[in-house]
């Protein structure tokens, strides 16, 4: 999703005298002004106001950057870009500039000047909150050893910032380190900071247990008066995990249902919106001819299903192939569609039936582009958005050659699991009810099963049971089906060394073990659920 990363609090007296030196004494006063009608939401007056100062001083590199935050906040990136590539030439040594070129560029498209932009960046000399930002950048962007070593740089400067602990286990559970991660979540509830969040992390590493006194401890902050309704339903989630880690199920349940029913009121579900988006998509995309369009894609896999259904485990196996990069969960697909309909002023999918043959070639192209840097290293590359499962006529229609997976596992496990995990704000909002989690998985994998019924060469279900209870053979098929050579590493596959972006990253560095059957431990208490999938089979 792009972001600004617009100044996020009005800058102290010292820091803002040093952005504005070289500045007339009159131009400084104004340009004060100026930033506080933006931390105000004065939009007009901000803008108004940065336009005429920057006649008078159109080459100070602090009045460039400030105009070029106008720009990100317009999404106008390309502007944004040439502006804050004037404003580096005048001022090399500032980290804040390059980090906001950096973020234009890369919600402009140009991830490779974003890289060499964000390099530039921790190659200079920043204050704690600025090496937060640039580590944030580094991890949306996947590269998390550069994330690691930002944030362990805003931690030295500032050892009391909360959040940089967050986020340095953030970056230690993407590189396997489990052990190092939950070391940070415990040191912040020792120092009773940012406690839902942390107690959360800690669980949600999913490879660390709580020990008896740990989970005491979190059972009695889940009772706090004083916390924060998201303070709460984090610390609602987490005390399920534990809960259930101690096998008392019944008292997890409890808190899962806490837990959602909270989330529910901010998340809502609209099932009939989301049933006419699956027909109107599926409608579309009917009569759209394959055949016509040029044979690209071959170099992508795409991962699709239900979250929580083993799309991470296969993607782990297919990554530890010498000729795959795993390149986790793409944004690219939807960017794409979503970049053309803007072009043409009408929503997704209306337009798809007068698309032509060409038109899906050029979008096949665009999508190829955005995700070379995944092929810099080997040839072929994943791409596990588990939503893309919704667009998979858009993916044979844009690269016909590509491999699609589609990912299953036994259903009420995966809406078990799906209930269980927080999503990010405002994603997955059927996972926050037992209904609205059935109606999702019938329609994904009735949507799975028409696909690969029309197209087997090109889209195969996996189910992840039979991936764990006969790991070669299926291992061997998934090669094949890959164009793949077979490869003993696959065998090996939690070896593979690589950053993972999901809850699921350091399950998968864990040998291939039986299937979890955690949802059956809860017996009748999960009735509801499993009438709901029963319901949704049978409509």
């Amino acid at each position: 999703m792009p972001t600004t990363n617009r100044p996020g609090s009005e800058p102290d007296a010292a820091e803002l005298r040093q952005r504005l030196r070289g500045l007339a004494p009159a131009h400084a006063v104004k340009m004060r002004e100026i930033i506080r009608l933006h931390f105000s939401g004065d939009r007009f007056g901000f803008a108004f106001e940065l336009s005429r100062l920057l006649k008078e001083a159109p080459e100070h590199p602090e009045l460039l950057r400030w105009s070029a935050v106008l720009h990100m906040e317009n999404s106008a990136w390309s502007e944004a870009c040439t502006v804050l590539r004037r404003a580096v030439e005048l001022r090399a040594d500032d980290l804040a500039l390059w980090l906001l070129l950096g973020t234009a560029q890369a919600n402009d498209d140009d991830l490779l000047q974003a890289e060499a932009s964000f390099q530039r960046a921790a190659a200079c000399e920043g204050k704690a909150a600025d090496w937060l930002k640039l580590s944030t950048e580094f991890d949306r962007q996947g590269w998390y050893k550069q994330a690691l070593h930002a944030v362990e740089t805003a931690w030295r400067l500032d050892g009391n910032a909360a959040v940089a602990l967050l986020q340095r286990s953030r970056c230690h559970k993407a590189l396997g380190n489990a052990q190092a991660a939950a070391a940070d979540c415990r040191r912040l509830i020792a120092m009773d900071r940012e406690i839902g969040r942390a107690w959360f992390a800690l669980t949600d590493l999913k490879t660390v247990s709580l020990s008896e006194n740990e989970l005491h401890q979190l059972d009695m902050a889940s009772l706090r008066s004083d916390l924060r309704p998201e303070d709460r339903v984090l610390l609602d989630f987490a005390l399920g995990h534990g809960l259930e880690e101690a096998g008392e199920f019944e008292r997890a349940l409890l808190a899962f249902q806490r837990a959602n029913a909270a989330v529910r009121i901010t998340t809502p579900w609209h099932a009939s919106a989301f049933a006419k988006r699956v027909e109107s998509i599926q409608h579309a995309f009917a009569d759209v001819p394959v055949a016509q369009a040029s044979p690209q894609g071959g170099e992508v896999i795409f991962l699709v299903g239900m979250p929580r259904s083993g799309s991470t485990l296969i993607e782990q196996v297919l990554a530890a192939h010498p000729l795959v990069e795993g390149a986790s969960e793409l944004p690219y697909l939807g960017q794409v569609l979503d970049a053309e309909s803007r072009r043409r002023g009408r929503g997704f999918p209306t337009w798809v039936g007068e698309a032509t043959a060409d038109d899906w070639t050029r979008l096949g192209q665009h999508y190829l582009r955005l995700s070379a840097r995944w092929r810099q290293q080997k040839p072929m590359a994943t791409d596990k958005l588990p939503d893309n499962w919704l667009y998979v006529g858009a993916i044979r229609a844009m690269l016909p050659q590509a491999r699609v997976i589609d990912c299953r596992r036994d259903p009420l496990e995966t809406c078990w699991s799906c209930y269980k995990q927080l999503f990010g704000p405002g994603l997955s909002a059927y996972s926050y009810g037992f209904d609205s989690l059935a109606q999702y998985w019938r329609a994904c994998e009735t949507s799975g099963d028409l696909y690969a019924e029309a197209h087997p060469r090109h889209v195969r279900i996996q189910r992840y049971e039979d991936l764990v209870s006969d790991s070669e053979r299926q291992i061997r098929q998934l090669l094949a089906f890959c164009g793949l050579p077979f490869d003993d590493a696959c065998l090996a596959f939690q070896s593979a060394q690589r950053a993972i972006r999901t809850p699921s990253a350091l399950q998968v560095r864990q040998p291939m073990r039986q299937a979890s059957t955690r949802a059956v431990c809860y017996g009748n208490a999960l009735l509801a659920l499993r009438d709901a999938l029963s319901a949704a089979e049978t409509r």
